[in-house]
This record gives structure tokens, sequence and C-alpha cells, in this order.
């Protein structure tokens, strides 16, 4: 099923952690339309802007599934509002400067530099354009105001 017209929901519900555990990963109607949004609001602008592959390395979590993953509670993927992804051949930086510039969205995290990844949300309940940074710091994750180098 497409979702947009390069997303499909099988890449935004694909997980190995789930196929290796067993944890049903399908999402509701419900959820398969927030998918749909965040892809036709946010990924698609950049695969069009960048004429890239844009690499979603997670959509939709089930509630199981993000816990196994040790995600939040709260985490927009479980509600099909957010997806972590690279562009194959640009620094993610430069994506989320884009982005920041030219999107709206609920909120962009530049996660981990270069070696990470973006994480980027979109709700129909509230976009707050929101732009953090998150790195680790004596192992834990902290997140800062801002996209920092």
């Amino acid at each position: 099923m497409n979702l947009s017209p390069h997303f499909t929901l099988a890449e935004m519900i694909r997980s190995s952690t789930a196929s290796r555990r067993g944890i049903d990963n399908t999402p509701s109607p419900t959820i398969i339309e927030n998918l749909r949004r965040l892809c036709e609001h946010v990924l698609e602008p950049v695969r069009s802007h960048y004429k890239r592959p844009v690499i979603v390395t997670s959509g939709y979590r089930s509630p199981a599934l993000n816990s196994a993953i040790g995600g939040s509670g709260t985490s927009q993927h479980s509600q099909g509002e957010a997806a972590d992804f690279t562009v194959h051949g640009v620094s993610n930086l430069e994506v989320c400067r884009w982005m920041e510039k030219t999107l709206t969205y609920d909120q962009l995290i530049y996660e981990f530099g270069e070696d990470g990844w973006i994480h980027a949300s979109w709700s129909a309940k509230r976009l707050r354009n929101m732009e953090l940074t998150a790195r680790r710091v004596n192992g834990r994750t902290v997140y800062l105001a801002g996209l920092l180098p």
C-alpha cells in the first residue's frame, strides 16, 4: 500500500526487532492515516527536494515494540506521527537546516550527529516547529534546544 508517491506502508512499519521477537506491528486505520500525513507533509517534501532516497530507519512502533526497544512512553512513533531517517549522500544537519527553513512539523531532532539520524514528527493536533539536538552525555541522551553541529 502506497502512503505517498515514494513511501509505502511496509517501509513505515518495518522492524527487525518486531520480526525477531514476534511482535505484531500492525497499525490501525487511524495510525495509517497519521503515517500518510507524515509522508505527505515531511518525507515527500524532503525526497522531492533532494531527489535522493530517504531511508526510514524507524517509523511506526506499536506500544509493544516501543516498549521492547526502550522508547519513550509518549513517543509519537507509537501514533504513526514520527519517523527516523537519513537522506542518502546528504549531511543530516544540512537536511535538518533545510527542513527548518522550509517545512512545518511538530518536532525536528538532529540525533547524534552525522553518524545518527533525523527524527521528524507531524501531528494534526499540534505543529510546534520545535528543533532539538540529541547528544549522548555520560551514557544518557540529552536534548538541547536548536540544531547544533
